[in-house]
């Protein structure tokens, strides 16, 4: 049998991957919706699926018996999540730190809405 230890690391680590899941999602899902025609769609959809599969998962780690009490589970899980969303934060910083030249912002943008700039003649 597993010791209580290692189960809370597991634990911890689910929260981690959970957490990452919901972040990165909502991150996928802004970027997404900003070049989308639906954003309310791919906004509201994305929700419900990230908070499904995180209720989800936060009831797994509350529900199955690997560690001391219910309540201990769920603030380690609690905890990873949380730390998800410390380092997507920085890692999305550092992704658009690159961005910090107003020649690199206007490329970017472009590539983001392509045909709003264009003059050309249909």
């Amino acid at each position: 049998m597993m010791s209580d230890t290692v189960s809370l690391m597991l634990i911890w680590c689910l929260g981690l991957a959970l957490g990452g899941f919901f972040f990165v999602g909502l991150w996928w899902t802004v970027q997404k919706s900003i070049r989308s025609a639906h954003p309310a769609w791919w906004l509201l959809s994305s929700l419900l699926v990230r908070m499904t599969v995180t209720i989800a998962g936060f009831y797994l780690v509350i529900s199955h018996e690997m560690a001391n009490t219910s309540l201990l589970r769920l603030l380690i899980c609690l905890f990873g999540f949380i730390c998800a969303r410390f380092i997507t934060a920085r890692v999305v910083a550092k992704m658009t730190a690159k961005l910090d030249t107003p020649v690199q912002q206007a490329a970017a943008i472009e590539q983001l809405n392509p045909h709003e700039g264009s003059q050309h003649a249909p």
